[in-house]
């Protein structure tokens, strides 16, 4: 076993994602059984939440930052993932979250396109990938409910198979959502929202391949611990957020254009040029260093 298979073992962090991803799976079952359609920003806040309770009481190698004073039906609940691979080597995940309706659909996926905005958000996501060399996903909220003689078989990129409520929290490419968000109606009168069979499961991985899969040989661009830290200095500690939330009296002015303080930081400079301004930040540090 190499010291790096082992730093994913020990950091628990592998096991985390796959317990996230089911638990999603069966709150959305619960939900579309009885006609209920989830928010994309819940379901964020709930999985931070947890990645914040295993740091908290198993492994303390997770840092979460949100931002404060935001409007959710605006600026949604995508996410930056930052992952340690080598020592202070950081990949780069852009993460736009979507939730699977209870008509089987995806709903979202052109939200934020309009005559003053002429771009999707699978454009910004492009753009982002070719100008910093992150990797941008769409990440899938997804629950189906199945019969107990329902057969599935797949394996993910990192060569280990997996049952279906893995697909809880499940990754996209870009490309596949601009094509399946693009497409129309035979007689090309309107927009055919995908199904989850449309993207499911040939289509997507799930999401614990961003931390289970061996990260210090990827090919996209690693970024330094310092860059990480001071991108975006509107980034706060999740709870001081929801403290905030909870009306406890906290008040800090966001500006949603790019922080200035940062006009240096990679990151940012290339957050700014694509029009990608996150509500999330996750940080995940390899257990080697506790």
């Amino acid at each position: 076993m190499t010291e790096t298979e082992q730093n994913l073992i020990d950091s628990g962090r592998c096991n985390l994602f796959q317990n996230i991803a089911t638990e999603v799976w069966k709150r959305i079952i619960r939900a579309h059984d009885v006609g209920v359609n989830l928010r994309e920003e819940g379901i964020t806040y709930d999985i931070l939440v947890d990645i914040l309770q295993f740091s908290k009481y198993y492994s303390g190698n997770f840092d979460v930052f949100a931002k404060s004073g935001y409007d959710e039906n605006v600026y949604g609940s995508d996410m930056d993932v930052f992952v340690e691979t080598s020592k202070n080597q950081y990949r780069w995940f852009a993460l736009q979250a979507k939730i699977l309706k209870s008509n089987n659909r995806y709903d979202t996926l052109r939200d934020g396109y309009s005559a003053n905005n002429r771009s999707y958000q699978w454009d910004k996501l492009k753009l982002l990938e070719g100008v910093s060399g992150c990797k941008a996903f769409y990440l899938l909220y997804n629950g189906k409910e199945r019969a107990q003689d329902f057969d599935f078989t797949e394996t993910d990129n990192c060569n280990r198979p997996y049952t279906e409520d893995q697909l809880g929290c499940s990754l996209v490419s870009v490309s596949i959502i601009e094509k399946l968000g693009l497409r129309r109606n035979p007689g090309n009168t309107q927009f055919k929202n995908p199904t989850y069979e449309d993207i499911h499961p040939h289509n997507s991985e799930p999401w614990r391949t961003l931390v289970c899969c061996m990260l210090d040989k990827a090919k996209e661009t690693l970024y330094a611990r310092e860059e990480v830290e001071s991108y975006n200095s509107k980034f706060i500690p999740i709870e001081v957020v929801s403290k905030e939330i909870l009306g406890e009296g906290l008040q800090i002015d966001i500006d949603f254009k790019s922080d200035s303080e940062n006009s240096n930081n990679s990151i940012s400079i290339a957050s700014k040029e694509a029009g990608w301004n996150p509500t999330f930040k996750l940080v995940i540090n390899r257990s080697d260093k506790l």
